[in-house]
């Protein structure tokens, strides 16, 4: 079995799939508020984000002595998280033919001397996302945090790349409104070609 993690994570996985609780409950813990950020960022509802995490653990435990990881545990967990929230996604039957109201300003444009540190504007970033409507914020989270590409996002979610195109163009304007104020122009297209992450 191909691994590409630490040697400690290693050790814990096979403990995992030899039926180990303790260490099951260490894996657990370690990423168990990461796989909820992250079906949170797609989502933007922490409650289902939570569930949607301890499935993938249930999963895990379940499945335990068949699973293979070929890549980092992390980007396996990640993955198996992602891929949940898409199958639930796809349960409520989002429609994206409808038109969604984009944000109107959600911040106030600062002065010209107006200078954020690294960490301000990463939270900048991170409300400008979040104020996004669901449809948009769900394509660009795929798109940029998660590294998707369009034809995979499409066949997920059964729409069209064309769909997906035209969400990215929508988000995208709304965030260079929301974001460009605080940024200098070189550091904003930095910003959206998914640089930023």
């Amino acid at each position: 079995m191909p691994f590409e993690f630490s040697n400690e994570e290693q050790d814990l996985f096979l403990k995992v799939k030899s039926g180990d609780k303790t260490a099951y409950r260490a894996l657990f813990d370690r990423y168990y508020k990461y796989l909820v950020v992250t079906a949170n960022n797609i989502l933007g509802d922490s409650e289902m984000a939570r569930d949607l995490a301890q499935d993938v653990f249930f999963e895990l435990w379940k499945r335990r002595e068949s699973i293979e990881v070929q890549t980092s545990l992390k980007a396996y967990l990640r993955r198996s998280v992602v891929n949940k929230t898409l199958n639930f996604i796809k349960s409520r039957r989002m429609d994206f033919t409808e038109p969604e109201r984009m944000p109107e300003s959600p911040y106030p444009t600062p002065d010209a001397q107006t200078l954020l540190e690294a960490s301000d504007l990463e939270q900048v970033i991170h409300q400008a996302i979040a104020a996004l409507p669901e449809r948009c914020r769900l394509i660009f989270t795929l798109c940029r945090l998660e590294g998707m590409p369009h034809k995979e996002i499409a066949a997920q979610l059964d729409i069209s790349t064309k769909t997906i195109e035209a969400q990215m163009t929508r988000a995208i304007a709304a965030l260079r409104e929301a974001v460009g104020p605080y940024v200098a122009p070189a550091l904003l297209a930095w910003f959206v070609s998914g640089n930023f992450y």
